[in-house]
């Protein structure tokens, strides 16, 4: 699915899955605009620097230290010549971090883990817009194996492009409070489902009519 969005919708929405403690998924919303830039530019060398960034987190949970060695030297050259604050992002923060781990690996600690500010404070999931919403839908659904992606991805595809009135407003917000509230997600897919294969089922006895 194209998602036509502004750098900072991405990145707002990958900061946000990272600081809710879904490191490995993070990059997923910014590979979605890393794909779109030219090789060698400023923008594409701030998001490769952060995937890596949560790669080597990633590494470090799962006790992969060699795979979090090897990340660090590159992550920080793709951050190297970013200034001290970019797209609002703590790049110093974030360098300082990989220093010490570089340094020494055994220095990691779960609890300790930094989150990624966004202008100075913390981003997370329920500070997201609509369209970053839908963007860490995908992504959320991608990573946690029991959602169908492809289930989100028509929502999504039906609310800006097919559907509009109270159907577009309610799979909207079923998408949202997805995202949003952990505790009701499992109830959100299902409903969001369930309407998606509503409106599979009436274009087939549309389809029908007319043939």
């Amino acid at each position: 699915m194209k998602m036509d969005y502004c750098i900072e919708i991405y990145l707002k929405t990958g900061i946000a899955i990272y600081n809710s403690g879904e490191y490995h998924a993070a990059h997923g919303a910014w590979e979605m605009y890393w794909l779109k830039l030219e090789k060698g530019s400023e923008e594409k060398l701030f998001l490769q620097g952060l995937i890596q960034f949560t790669a080597i987190i990633y590494h470090c949970i799962n006790k992969n230290w060699e795979g979090a060695n090897g990340l660090s030297e590159s992550s920080l050259r793709y951050l190297k010549d970013l200034p001290d604050s970019y797209k609002g992002v703590d790049i110093i923060l974030i360098k300082d971090y990989i220093k010490n781990l570089k340094e020494d690996i055994n220095s990691f600690s779960e609890h300790k883990i930094p989150y990624i500010s966004y202008e100075g404070a913390k981003m997370e999931l329920e500070d997201l817009g609509v369209k970053a919403a839908f963007i860490a839908a995908m992504v959320i659904s991608e990573e946690i194996e029991t959602y169908d992606s492809e289930v989100i991805e028509e929502a999504i595809y039906h609310i800006e492009q097919h559907i509009e009135g109270k159907e577009r407003g309610k799979i909207e917000k079923l998408i949202v409070v997805f995202v949003k509230n952990s505790e009701l997600r499992d109830l959100a897919y299902s409903q969001i489902k369930n309407r998606v294969e509503m409106i599979r089922n009436n274009e087939e006895v549309i389809e029908k009519l007319f043939k």
